[in-house]
């Protein structure tokens, strides 16, 4: 004759009681999480890869699934190159005596970034004219100077920034909602003719995205980094 064991009612009805006090437990513990949680949150963010000197933080809101209205960081990476007029900007710079020609002065009021939609091969003699001859290149409202204070080094004030060093000069731009709205983001330069950029204007810096958008109601903070190695 088969026996089985019973479990007592009063057993399932204390581990019933165990079992939603636990889920009462975890769903308190997130509502507390939640209420304390930063006013940003991070997405996308991960350990810079070797040589992603490029920064790029999109900010937005989105609702969370209770309701909360969160402030989103999403960060992406990539990488740059130095233009021959870049290099011969930092070697006078080296010289601490000999001043930039005015089209090649990158430190100046005059310069500042510019983005685009199309990515194209980036090469040591890069000027403004392989950045603007692709269709849709530069987006219209993207051409900027710098964030105040920069081009800076050991860039300690924006924690965005996680590709600041003691030996590196930090370039950064700051958009608005209202500067720009773009559905295709891929491209990016630095150079020193903002407020009238012709064919041959020359870059410090010629860089490349993972295409992304920026809506009417996002902002934009786009960081790069030139590590000085002494080689």
């Amino acid at each position: 004759m088969s026996k089985f064991l019973q479990v007592p009612e009063k057993w399932e009805s204390v581990n019933g009681r165990i079992d939603k006090k636990v889920q009462q437990m975890k769903e308190e513990s997130f509502a507390k999480y939640v209420d304390q949680s930063p006013q940003y949150q991070t997405r996308g963010l991960r350990l810079d890869p070797k040589g992603d000197n490029v920064i790029r933080v999109l900010g937005f809101k989105e609702t969370s699934p209770n309701g909360k209205v969160e402030n989103i960081k999403e960060f992406g990476y990539s990488h740059n190159i130095v233009t021959d007029a870049g290099d011969i900007y930092y070697a006078i710079q080296g010289t601490g005596s000999e001043t930039p020609a005015a089209d090649e002065d990158f430190g100046d009021a005059a310069a500042g970034f510019e983005l685009g939609t199309v990515a194209v091969g980036e090469v040591k003699a890069d000027t403004y004219t392989e950045f603007s001859a692709p269709a849709g290149n530069p987006i219209v409202g993207s051409n900027k100077a710098y964030t105040a204070t920069y081009p800076k080094t050991n860039d300690t004030g924006d924690p965005d920034n996680t590709g600041d060093a003691i030996d590196a000069v930090s370039y950064a731009v700051n958009y608005t909602a209202a500067d720009f709205n773009d559905t295709d983001i891929e491209q990016g330069v630095i150079f020193d003719d903002l407020a009238s950029p012709s064919a041959g204007a020359l870059l410090l810096t010629h860089f490349s995205f993972t295409a992304f958008a920026k809506s009417a109601s996002d902002t934009l903070k786009v960081f790069v980094n030139h590590t000085m190695n002494g080689v």
